[in-house]
């Protein structure tokens, strides 16, 4: 092999080590499914329940209200918990509060069951 071409397959295979190891890195930093999500005040996401055995669906973009409008939808609600938990069980969509299963509060359980780290521990 002459030295150029030499030259030439470790620079490729030093920009594909490189690629390679950047890639891994972001994978590892932005799960896919989105682990958390932060919305903002007076935005709005859309749950739908599950229907025909279809899965739940959670629009992904929220929609920033009005004060006038968030207010109005939020007039008679029970505000959401520190940890409440969004689950689907049987069909149906249910958001509950935080509570102890055995030996471990459930949401520390839900982030476990998904490779989160567990900051409340």
């Amino acid at each position: 092999m002459t030295p150029k071409l030499s030259r030439r397959v470790a620079l490729v295979v030093a920009v594909a080590t490189g690629a390679s190891a950047l890639g891994a890195a972001i994978t590892w930093a932005d799960p896919p499914g989105f682990l958390f999500m932060d919305i903002d005040n007076n935005h709005a996401l859309v749950v739908q329940r599950p229907h025909d055995n279809t899965a739940a669906r959670i629009f992904k973009q929220p929609a920033k209200l009005s004060d006038e409008l968030a207010a109005k939808i939020a007039a008679g609600a029970r505000p959401v918990g520190k940890d409440d938990v969004i689950v689907v069980y049987k069909g149906q969509l249910y958001i509950l509060p935080d509570r102890k299963i055995g030996e471990h509060m459930a949401t520390h359980m839900v982030m476990g069951a998904a490779g989160a780290p567990n900051h409340g521990e």
